[in-house]
């Protein structure tokens, strides 16, 4: 098996490196191993079936290495060029700045976090005076 995809010049990321990502997405990330991630006519690929198809090696499985190389070629070439962009702003490259929004917590003195909890609760729903009942009854 070749280490380029056919239809490019795209370098494929190994099986083993594709594995770990999708045990990313399925662990880290949460994702529902029962959510298809692909279907055509009446082929359908869930997310629990992709280690498999890698593992063997399928069509499908080099497909996703193939698409999971070039989203990374394309979120690095992104970064390179919104690096370039803040330099020919005068500003300093996204590594070596903080994120947005996180300037100003040292002059607050509260963390972000705080405020998200604060406008969560205030946008949840009520509960019933039942629900309210049995919470105070434990």
């Amino acid at each position: 098996m070749s280490d380029r995809s056919p239809e490019s010049d795209i370098p494929l990321v190994s099986t083993k490196d594709a594995i770990a990502e999708v045990q990313q997405w399925l662990e880290v990330e949460g994702m529902d191993p029962e959510r298809v991630f692909a279907s055509t006519g009446d082929q359908v690929i869930r997310y629990k079936d992709l280690i498999g198809h890698l593992r063997r090696g399928t069509p499908d499985g080099v497909m996703l290495r193939f698409a999971i190389s070039r989203g990374r070629m394309i979120r690095r070439e992104r970064a390179e060029t919104f690096n370039q962009l803040l330099t020919i702003a005068g500003a300093e490259p996204a590594d070596q700045r903080r994120a947005p929004g996180t300037e100003h917590r040292e002059t607050e003195g509260e963390p972000r976090a705080a405020g998200r909890e604060q406008r969560s609760a205030k946008h949840r729903a009520p509960t019933t005076g039942k629900l309210k009942k049995q919470n105070t009854e434990q």
